[in-house]
Order: structure tokens, then C-alpha cells, then sequence
């Protein structure tokens, strides 16, 4: 999981498949903290690694997952108060039109061992992530809804 925050896609990922070495990754130390102290809540076995994206962590990952900012920086007025007053921008802001930290992470898994990438998007954004995920070898794209019908997951697979 990277850009893991608090750690909530992990730790349901290994709640749910305890067979699987689940590891997650932030560039905030802090945002690793939270994930610690929710990992150890939880009495779950998932690996916390401070890296950027996918930096110095190697090939050998079978699937990566995101919750990546993605939210353009022009979109920031848009948000509720308590959204922006809470989060950190680096967890929320991925650019002009969102797509910076997709586009590195994209890149980064495609040097990877990983035949399955699941990112979440933001409204409007799935077409394009697919895309991405296409061209960089991940061919086998889906665009997954959320309860309100909005393409929120891109996947890909190779």
C-alpha cells in the first residue's frame, strides 16, 4: 500500500487475506506513526516503510495499491474547510490536473515485479489512469464505481 496515511487499505487488506505479506509505505513520517499505532491497535503483521512512493524498495512486489493525492491544485477552493484544515497537501494535491504522484507511482510499478496495480482516482480521472496504466504495460484495465457510481478505482494487470 503505498502512500499508506493511516494505514486503513493494509490493514484491510491483511485483516481480510492474513496469508499475504502486506507491506505499506509513506513519505511522512508521521503519517507512519498513525499507521503504527493502528497496526499495533489491531494486532495485525504489516511491514510500515518510510519511502517516497516506491523509492529504493526494490522489484519484488507482487501487487501495488494507492490512495494517491489526486486532487489539482486549481480544486482546492473546492474542498470542505475541515478536509484541507486536517489533511496534510501532500496527501491530497497531485498537481495541475492531479495526476503528478499517479504518474511517478505508475512508472515506479512499472519497474517492479508487480503484475496488479489498484489505484483510487478522483472523479473524472479514470479514463486517463487507464491510460497510464496501459502504456506502461498493466494493458488489462478496469474502472471500478463507487456506491455513488463515480469511477473511483482504476486497476491493471499484466
Amino acid at each position: 500500500d503505498v502512500g499508506t496515511g493511516s494505514g486503513a487499505v493494509a490493514l484491510a487488506l491483511k485483516h481480510e487475506r492474513s496469508d499475504l505479506h502486506v507491506s505499506a509505505s509513506d513519505v511522512s513520517a508521521d503519517a507512519l506513526e498513525v499507521a503504527r499505532a493502528n497496526r499495533d491497535r489491531l494486532g495485525l503483521d504489516v511491514e510500515l516503510i518510510c519511502a517516497d512512493l516506491l523509492d529504493g524498495l526494490g522489484g519484488a512486489w507482487d501487487a501495488v495499491l494507492s490512495n494517491p493525492p489526486y486532487i489539482a491544485q486549481g480544486d482546492r477552493a473546492t474542498l470542505p474547510r475541515d478536509v484541507v484544515a486536517h489533511e496534510p497537501a501532500q496527501a491530497l494535491f497531485g498537481g495541475p490536473d492531479g495526476l503528478d504522484v499517479v504518474r511517478r507511482l505508475v512508472a515506479q510499478a512499472a519497474d517492479t515485479e508487480a503484475a496488479f496495480v489498484a489505484l483510487e482516482v478522483g472523479a473524472g480521472q479514470a479514463s486517463a489512469v487507464a491510460a497510464l496504466l496501459g502504456a506502461a504495460g498493466f494493458g488489462a484495465t478496469a474502472l471500478l464505481p463507487d456506491l455513488a457510481g463515480i469511477e473511483r478505482v482504476v486497476t491493471g494487470a499484466r
